[in-house]
């Protein structure tokens, strides 16, 4: 059986860690919501404008939900061919390169359907570039909080 004095300090600890686990919800949800807005604001400077001038203004930040064990703040776009900007994209003209029941067409089906695919347009990448320069100042910010949390509560 252990003694008072065998386990000194434990209860303070316990203490502790829960009023860190209280701080950090709030501060934790900010701090990712701060870093969406971030990865949305360099998300937006690097797309490219094209022929609608649309895409760029369609980035948005959603607030901070957990999926699993993980808290996730999100950026996305309400525009349906971002994904298409972003990886790049076949050049299709007079229909479609995919048959009725979801497969692609080879060579001679698009040529008889009248299909003709004109290239591959490049992809942008401009989510990939921003999380890019996101990711080495996350990791610092992260520390920062953390710091910041284990400070305000003295042990």
């Amino acid at each position: 059986m252990a003694k008072k004095s065998d386990t000194f300090g434990f209860e303070d600890l316990e203490k502790a860690f829960k009023r860190i686990e209280g701080k950090y919800k709030s501060k934790g949800d900010a701090f990712l919501m701060s870093m969406a807005k971030v990865a949305a604001t360099r998300t937006k400077s690097k797309t490219p404008l094209g022929k609608t001038k649309k895409l760029k203004g369609t980035w948005r930040t959603k607030k901070p939900k957990t999926y699993g064990k993980a808290r996730v703040a999100r950026m996305q776009s309400g525009n349906r061919y971002a994904h298409l900007v972003e990886r790049g994209h076949e050049v299709v003209h007079g229909g479609s390169t995919r048959a009725s029941n979801g497969r692609k067409l080879n060579a001679l089906g698009r040529k008889v359907r009248g299909v003709s695919v004109g290239g591959r347009t490049q992809g942008a990448h401009m989510i990939s570039e921003a999380m890019n320069d996101i990711e080495a100042t996350f990791g610092k910010s992260a520390e920062k909080l953390l710091d910041e949390l284990t400070r305000e509560v003295q042990l």
